[in-house]
């Protein structure tokens, strides 16, 4: 019931986001020039930014798939795809998108994929991620300065803060990835802590079941040493997948007519905007990602069109993923033949039990 209650919590935040921001747009009449805007676009324009963000995913689903294969493992590639679309679910209805990694473990896990190996496969794919956003943010702020300081402006300190903390989960997860010891004394500590509350009630066998984990989680990631074109390839999937994703601004940009700016100018600055926003501990970012993107991409778009691309912006790279996920776990409850009521309480279910799972 407790995690009930705060996925409740965290669907109304999003949508209470979602009604701030319409009745924004209704109070200076920027909804229905918004509307206009939208009944008039491309819509091949809009087809591509659906590919782009279906692209996203499935490059999700290609890094899980090639980091499983070469460990032994065999998932067929549309339980994958399952499994990806419904983490990206999670990750979007949690604060600091926590819940997507436990749950695909979680689902990994009933694939007869060891615990440890799931786990390493997504933090592979999370670390590639983050690494090319660090990385493509670098280089598009060095190539662009002027551009993305022009349209940035005196919020550059978000940006500031946004990429330095992706620069600390990045060097964090490396340094917890290549060093065992590291991994084994924060358990250890965690362990002694949950004792000392009551938390845990047998302290000697679950240190004896991560321990074990953690051995294999590091001699995975390790193994990468061993094969570094793999690591190569895990790196340009990581970025061919913000690409995708960050793509979708350009097309959403032509859509609606427009053609002055670049399509690298967009891309390095939705960059810019989603490594600044990321860090916001709320659901999908909920507000924090459409106040960066007002004020990143306010001189973008003319009067008439920023609240229609806002709005467009936020469907096609989170609302979709929201409707998708949706629709992937209700089907999935009908081949099962189950009602929506027990759909949802086995969701419930199972990402309290993706928390525990053990190896």
């Amino acid at each position: 019931m407790k995690g009930s209650r705060k996925r409740i919590i965290n669907f109304v935040l999003i949508l209470g986001t979602l009604a701030v921001v319409l009745v924004i747009g209704i109070s200076d009449n920027s909804l229905f020039e918004a509307w206009e805007a939208v009944r008039t676009m491309n819509l091949a324009w809009v087809i591509l930014a659906v590919l782009c963000f279906l692209c996203y995913l499935m490059m999700d689903t290609v890094a899980i798939h090639f980091f499983l294969r070469r460990q032994g493992y065999k998932v067929s590639f549309l339980r994958l795809c399952f499994i990806s679309v419904v983490g990206q679910y999670y990750s979007n209805i949690t604060p600091g998108a926590s819940g997507g990694q436990p749950m695909q473990i979680y689902y990994l896990h009933q694939d007869h994929v060891p615990t440890a190996i799931g786990t390493s496969a997504i933090a592979m794919r999370f670390f590639c991620f983050q690494f090319m956003l660090s990385f493509l943010a670098a280089v598009f702020w060095i190539i662009y300065g002027r551009f993305i300081n022009d349209n940035v402006g005196a919020q550059k300190w978000i940006l500031i803060v946004g990429f330095c903390y992706n620069a600390v989960m990045v060097t964090l997860v490396t340094s917890l990835a290549l060093s065992a010891p590291m991994i084994k004394k924060l358990i250890a500590l965690g362990i002694r802590i949950g004792t000392k509350f009551h938390w845990i009630k047998k302290p000697q066998g679950i240190s004896e079941k991560l321990n074990k984990a953690v051995d294999v989680f590091h001699s995975s990631l390790t193994s990468y040493s061993k094969r570094p074109w793999d690591l190569v390839i895990q790196l340009v999937i990581g970025g061919m997948q913000l690409m995708a994703l960050m793509s979708v601004i350009y097309c959403i940009y032509r859509g609606l007519g427009l053609v002055e700016e670049s399509y690298l100018h967009l891309v390095a600055l939705n960059i810019m905007e989603f490594i600044s926003a990321a860090y916001a501990p709320l659901p999908g970012a909920s507000g924090a990602s459409e106040g960066v993107f007002s004020m990143y991409f306010g001189k973008i778009f003319p009067d008439g069109y920023a609240f229609a691309a806002l709005l467009l912006w936020r469907f096609f790279t989170y609302y979709i993923s929201l409707i998708l996920g949706v629709v992937t776990v209700m089907v999935q409850g009908v081949r099962e033949g189950k009602t929506f009521r027990e759909v949802a309480r086995e969701g419930n279910e199972v990402l309290e039990a993706a928390e525990h799972t053990d190896a």
